[in-house]
């Protein structure tokens, strides 16, 4: 089973993200999506077809939303997007495809995340490196100079004044290199009520020069798991049914 959140953008208001519905992929061919209580915001517009909060929908087949995200497999970037993913082509998992790559869209403010999972006793999760565009030309070459295996600290971006959680990821402890996903942020402050900065990991595990910025540096955040933490514990993650 696999589950994955829908994240929407209020790009009309505060620009900030919200967490709107929930996908799990019960067997092959079976798909079950819930909306979360971010969905009651005021400037969210539901999915056609899915007007009630309270129901459980159902299908056979991955719904059109999360389906037309997808690159079609006769497009020669179909590959290299698994790979840019760290993720092999063969496989055809495509929901941990979107999930990994956010399947985001120019015509819409929706992207696709991984839910954190406790595996073997650790918070394991993979991500690209956010808002290299925004980078100056000096940040820019800082990431050229990532490799794998290199390790990323962080510092809290306290001059934010839209998103109080916003992370910036630093090369050699000084040099920026982009943020953290907006959605890590949270989980990022909380397992720090837990755990010392020494036990969070972030590392890099892919570079890939020819591709886009947002799928340039495939990285992974690892820490111990400790007793008593939720990953994505705000209230908008809860489901309605």
């Amino acid at each position: 089973m696999k589950s994955v959140f829908v994240m929407w953008q209020d790009s009309t208001g505060s620009r900030m993200w919200h967490p709107v519905a929930k996908l799990t992929q019960e067997a092959s061919s079976r798909y079950v999506l819930n909306y979360t209580k971010g969905a009651d915001h005021t400037n969210f517009s539901f999915f056609p077809g899915m007007l009630d909060t309270s129901k459980s929908y159902s299908s056979e087949r991955l719904f059109s939303f999360f389906k037309n995200r997808l690159i079609s497999e006769s497009r020669p970037e179909h590959d290299s997007m698994f790979e840019w993913s760290g993720l092999s082509a063969d496989s055809k998992d495509y929901l941990e495809l979107l999930a990994i790559s956010g399947g985001e869209k120019k015509t819409d403010h929706f992207r696709i995340v991984n839910i954190p999972e406790n595996k073997d006793g650790f918070y394991r999760i993979k991500f690209f490196i956010s808002s290299i565009n925004y980078l100056t030309d000096i940040e820019r070459n800082n990431v050229k100079e990532l490799k794998p295996t290199d390790q990323l600290t962080y510092q809290f971006d306290l001059e934010n004044d839209i998103d109080s959680n916003a992370t910036i990821l630093l090369k050699d402890n000084a040099k920026k290199v982009g943020y953290l996903p907006h959605y890590l942020c949270k989980d990022l402050k909380n397992l720090l009520r837990y755990l010392k900065d020494s036990d969070i990991e972030i590392s890099v595990l892919k570079v890939n020069p020819d591709a886009p910025a947002q799928f340039k540096i495939l990285c992974e955040l690892k820490a111990s798991w400790p007793d008593g933490f939720d990953a994505f514990n705000d209230e908008e993650f809860s489901m309605y049914s």
